[in-house]
């Protein structure tokens, strides 16, 4: 492993921000797996993958507000550039999978959702982080605090 990734740490506020994100997450993440079951028990509505990944989004949501807002989801003294960039991309990425699986005709298949539907909804969530992480970077800098 090299020395840059041994170095970055996350100090102790960080953890403690990250450790109360993480107990929202979860709950969120059975909330909605509880939400997807009983939903799929009455209409057959998505693929088990795509509703899992929707419940995996969902879980993502709370986190991502929680540990960014809170400066405590990126390592201490890191830049955050190329970060940035992988969110944009991903998000994008999975969003053309989505188009390329809706034009296809098959991102729904007798009203189920299929697995492009997966693809949409990280497709969102990376573009959900992007967001966010753009919102606290114009506070930061509006409060003089730039990285």
């Amino acid at each position: 492993m090299s020395d840059k990734f041994k170095e970055a740490k996350y100090d102790e506020r960080q953890t403690a921000v990250r450790g109360r994100a993480f107990k929202y997450a979860y709950g969120t993440l059975l909330a909605a797996l509880l939400l997807y079951v009983v939903t799929d028990g009455i209409w057959d509505w998505c693929v088990p993958l795509t509703g899992c990944a929707a419940a995996i989004a969902m879980s993502l949501v709370p986190y991502v507000w929680v540990s960014i807002t809170n400066e405590a989801y990126w390592w201490a003294n890191t830049s955050r550039i190329g970060q940035y960039v992988v969110f944009v991309l991903l998000g994008l990425m999975n969003l053309g999978l989505a188009l390329a699986s809706w034009l296809e005709g098959d991102l729904t298949e007798d009203g189920v959702l299929q697995t492009g539907g997966a693809n949409l909804i990280l497709g969102l969530v990376f573009i959900y982080i992007f967001a966010v992480a753009m919102i606290q970077r114009a506070r930061q800098k509006r409060a003089g605090d730039d990285d």
